[in-house]
């Protein structure tokens, strides 16, 4: 059986990557829809905010690693707990995959 520490930190991972995906996802049809603007002469009326992640969010983004590795470890020693996280992961990555 693998560690519980290890599938913990896998799912945090996947959840990770989710994530990046959505975000990713999410880019792209803005930057569509202002080519599309462009396209067709309308004016863009926002700037969007840059989005900064963990990795270049200073005190935040080392706020959210904490946060996300008292998760892991905390789901780690809670076996019910546990089991909940990775099928709440596996139904979200699912849903993901298929859209």
């Amino acid at each position: 059986m693998p560690d519980p520490s290890w599938q913990a930190m896998q799912q945090a991972q996947q959840a990770q990557q989710i994530h990046q995906s959505h975000v990713r996802h999410h880019r792209e049809m803005h930057d569509m829809a202002r080519a599309h603007a462009r396209h067709t002469g309308a004016p863009h009326t926002h700037r969007p905010v840059p989005h900064t992640g963990a990795r270049g969010g200073g005190l935040r983004g080392l706020l959210a690693l904490i946060i996300v590795v008292a998760i892991v470890v905390y789901v780690a020693h809670d076996p019910e707990l546990r089991t909940t996280v990775e099928h709440f992961a596996r139904n979200l990555l699912a849903h993901v995959q298929s859209k």
